[in-house]
């Protein structure tokens, strides 16, 4: 065999093997490191979750409203019990006293998600779940809480603090204005000649069962030839009585009635005229105890008191 019969063999066989090789690689397919074809889309994972924007977060539980306040007039400590500048925790309401004398309370559920504050310390109110703070006012001091401690009421009675607002004030009774006194009226006199210098009136002029008003006296006739006199200052409050109707002498500030004898008939006042002494001189009553010497004139008939004076002999 020469030597050009065995090259072009073993170029034969070598071009063959070339494909043949060729020929196996189109019926295995596409290599397990190749991407794309059937296969590969069969087996592929699903794709993975995009990353551009976080998941939303879940919505926060509404805030726990607060418990049931105490009912009023429960009493809930002692003033002593409570330091200014701290306050004390008592069941669902927090007592505070900012500053001394002035006294608050809240309730104890903070308004984040609903826990009891459980400490007042360093002037501020504690929760201790997420660590919101609030101040003395129950105003809001650091979060998560977006708002203050709900406020309660409370008052202070006889060194207590008592749940509920302060009771109402007892109203007092209007009180009766009172009236300027009025001045005395200066002493009257008769000026008529033949009278004594200190007659006040003619006991003509005086009627039985009345009386008259001369001046600061007052002359009353209770019974036939029985005289009294009075000061007219009312003894309620300082007025003058102005008139003698009805049987009683009357004041016209606030409606107080005496007697001919100077005694109360009807308030307000409550104690009788203060009494002025005066006698019978003559015709004429006078101030004070007269003559005793003065002769004591006769009854006058029973006609006297109908018909005028200096008539039928009145």
């Amino acid at each position: 065999m020469s030597i050009d019969h065995v090259g072009r063999r073993e170029v034969v066989v070598a071009a063959g093997m070339v494909l043949v090789a060729a020929a196996c690689t189109k019926q295995r397919g596409p290599s397990p490191g190749t991407t794309g074809g059937a296969a590969a889309s069969a087996t592929a994972a699903p794709p993975a979750p995009t990353t551009g924007s976080p998941a939303p977060a879940a919505p926060e539980p509404p805030a726990a409203e607060p418990g049931p306040a105490p009912l009023n007039g429960t009493v809930l400590a002692g003033t002593a019990d409570v330091p200014v500048g701290g306050g004390v925790i008592l069941g669902d309401t927090v007592v505070t006293q900012p500053n001394a004398g002035n006294y608050l309370a809240f309730s104890t559920v903070c308004p984040h998600l609903g826990c009891a504050v459980n400490s007042v310390s360093g002037g501020v109110i504690n929760c201790p779940c997420h660590g919101s703070q609030f101040g003395l006012d129950g105003s809001l001091v650091r979060g998560p809480a977006t708002r203050g401690l709900a406020q309660r009421e409370v008052n202070v009675r006889d060194g207590q603090l008592i749940a509920g607002p302060a009771p109402a004030p007892p109203v007092a009774p209007a009180v009766e204005q009172e009236q300027p006194q009025t001045a005395e009226p200066a002493p009257v006199t008769v000026t008529e000649p033949g009278a004594p210098d200190n007659a006040i009136a003619r006991t003509g002029d005086i009627p039985v069962g009345g009386g008259v008003i001369v001046g600061n006296t007052v002359v009353t006739q209770p019974s036939a030839g029985s005289f009294v006199g009075l000061s007219v200052i009312c003894t309620h409050l300082g007025c003058a009585v102005n008139d003698i109707s009805g049987g009683t002498i009357n004041c016209p500030c606030h409606g107080s009635k005496f007697n001919l004898d100077g005694s109360v008939a009807a308030g307000p006042a409550t104690r009788s005229l203060d009494g002025r002494q005066v006698s019978v001189q003559g015709d004429w009553v006078v101030s004070g105890a007269g003559d005793p010497n003065a002769p004591i004139p006769p009854p006058k008939p029973w006609w006297c008191e109908i018909v005028p004076p200096g008539c039928l002999g009145c």
